[in-house]
């Protein structure tokens, strides 16, 4: 037997499923951004997620496959760190390098 029955096998969400999981991680995450609120998984910042954004996270994560939500969490908290990294070193005055780094052949 592969699977117990106390675990829950989610199927792969189909065309509309997937742009209504879409849709609603889009208005969730413009409630954080009109919030302040870069990190939603933060227990710090939970209690104002809750009360700021909490209809549009209940949606999310009603939409959403389980495994697709910590990770969309995760990947715009990332994002927006390398963001402000980037315009930080920008404001600094560093350039953009002349060619990609993936495409040096390594010996």
């Amino acid at each position: 037997m592969f699977f117990s029955n106390k675990e829950k096998v989610e199927l792969a969400p189909n065309k509309s499923d997937r742009q209504l999981c879409w849709d609603s991680r889009d208005r969730f995450f413009e409630c954080l951004s009109a919030n302040h609120i870069d990190n939603s998984l933060d227990q710090k910042q939970l209690k104002n997620v809750e009360s700021k954004c909490g209809t549009t996270k209940k949606e999310f994560e009603s939409n959403c496959v389980s495994s697709w939500i910590k990770y969309f969490q995760e990947k715009r908290y990332n994002d927006l760190i390398r963001q402000r990294y980037i315009e930080k070193l920008e404001s600094e005055g560093a350039q953009p390098l002349p060619f990609k780094i993936d495409t040096i052949k390594k010996e």
